[in-house]
């Protein structure tokens, strides 16, 4: 499996342990799906934050900087690309606030991650259940986690 390279930011140690434990989920169970896209480019980025008037957060800008979309172990977490981030209120899940811009899910299981355009707090949406004041390493950390128990 091909991997964009990894850049030197606020992720690079979460990112290398996740391209490390899907290695070894692909490589020693034979196990899970993976896709990481190039990464975006800065155009990319300013523009859909000029088109928008919104400001993506630094945490998840440092991801995109790695990989514009992924997948990571068939659905365990789902990142976007800023022009599939949803900010139409009717593409939303029930449970993610109106004016959160939604950027990706976790567990395949319809928890939204989402960020506020006021602040750039991220928050993931579950099922009405709202956790606040996370940056996009806490969603990574998690995301380490679950790959751990996998193996």
């Amino acid at each position: 499996m091909n991997y964009p390279e990894i850049p030197n930011n606020s992720l690079t140690e979460r990112i290398e342990t996740i391209i490390e434990l899907s290695r070894q989920l692909i490589e020693d169970n034979g196990e899970g799906t993976f896709k990481f896209d190039a990464p975006v480019s800065e155009d990319e980025i300013e523009a859909w934050e000029s088109e928008h008037g919104i400001k993506i957060p630094e945490s998840y800008k440092d991801w995109l900087r790695f990989s514009k979309s992924s997948e990571i172990d068939r659905g365990c977490a789902v990142f976007y690309e800023p022009k599939d981030f949803i900010t139409d209120n009717d593409k939303k899940a029930c449970d993610v606030p109106d004016e959160c811009v939604v950027i990706g899910e976790l567990g395949g299981w319809g928890v939204s991650i989402c960020f506020y355009p006021e602040t750039g707090e991220i928050m993931h949406a579950d099922h009405g259940d709202i956790c606040r004041e996370l940056d996009f390493g806490d969603i990574l950390d998690w995301v380490i986690e679950t790959l751990e128990d996998r193996l």
